[in-house]
């Protein structure tokens, strides 16, 4: 009998033998159980088990970034997550893991698994149970992956990557402006925007629809990245906040000719808000760094 309550658990009757009764004999008898079913099909999730114990048909060759010059590996694919197998051929990235009761050697990218967990690298979220562990073989294609979202401002990745982590590069923010109610101004209204240092504490974007502007029509889809406030006391709690990569990219524009550039003094978002969306899209495109 199946209970309709619990999928995958039925009841049926056991007998157990040689049960004792109140007087210490043995006598035959049957119980309730309950018991799961197993599906004739079982997936087989351990992706250690050899090549030469898979069933030859059912493997395929998979290319990286379905490029034929690129390396490629043959799979069983009853032994990998849809996703993975995805990311392999397309090098687009999956939404970031929540980092709970993982496997150690296993890349959470490709779904291969490494001799050691030596070979895994990470990189967080905001939250820091969030993320991807990743193997030395995804590493460069996890990089170009970030690069398509962090182009207007990978020169700044590349700064902290050259610091070995050790070092992260300031970045100017623009503050939230208020009216004269003291509400937050949204707007294109041209009131000046007040700009301070900050630093970027997740690499990893993420999207979100921009509807600032009150016509409809003008709303649009834009990567966002969190910053936390530079140089703060010791004794304060830094703020952090998201913002996205094309503020941060006009923010900071000037300083790709001078280094010693104060946003401050020319207040760069005004100077662009009367810029369509594609012109400043074309302003990005144009002078983002190359990838390294």
């Amino acid at each position: 009998m199946t209970d309709p309550n619990l999928p995958g658990l039925s009841y049926a009757l056991y007998k157990m033998h040689g049960a004792a009764t109140a007087d210490g004999e043995a006598a035959d008898g049957y119980a309730v159980v309950r018991v799961f079913n197993v599906p004739d099909e079982v997936r087989n999730v351990n992706p250690d088990t050899p090549m030469h114990l898979c069933d030859p048909s059912k493997l395929i060759t998979q290319h990286r970034l379905g490029n034929h010059s690129l390396p490629h590996r043959t799979i069983d694919p009853v032994m990998y997550e849809s996703s993975e197998i995805k990311w392999y051929e397309t090098g687009i990235l999956p939404p970031p893991l929540y980092m709970c009761f993982i496997i150690g050697r296993k890349c959470y990218l490709c779904g291969d698994m490494q001799d050691s967990d030596d070979d895994i690298h990470g990189e967080c979220t905001e939250n820091f149970r969030e993320g991807y562990r990743f193997c030395g073989a995804c590493a460069p294609y996890f990089r170009q992956a970030l690069y398509k979202t962090l182009a207007p401002i990978w020169r700044f990745r590349l700064e902290s990557e050259r610091a070995r982590g050790l070092r992260r590069a300031p970045v100017w923010v623009h503050r939230t402006r208020r009216d004269e109610s003291g509400k937050s101004d949204r707007t294109n209204s041209g009131r000046p925007f007040r700009y301070t240092q900050w630093f970027v504490s997740s690499w990893i974007t993420f999207k979100s629809l921009n509807k600032h502007d009150p016509d409809p029509t003008n709303h649009f889809e834009e990567d966002l990245v969190y910053v936390e406030e530079w140089n703060v006391p010791h004794d304060a709690e830094p703020m952090s906040k998201c913002v996205s990569v094309m503020d941060l990219f006009f923010a900071n524009r000037g300083s790709l000719t001078d280094a010693n550039y104060d946003p401050n003094a020319d207040d760069p978002l005004n100077q662009i808000r009367h810029l369509t969306l594609h012109e400043k899209r074309a302003i990005m495109q144009r002078e983002s760094a190359p990838f390294e």
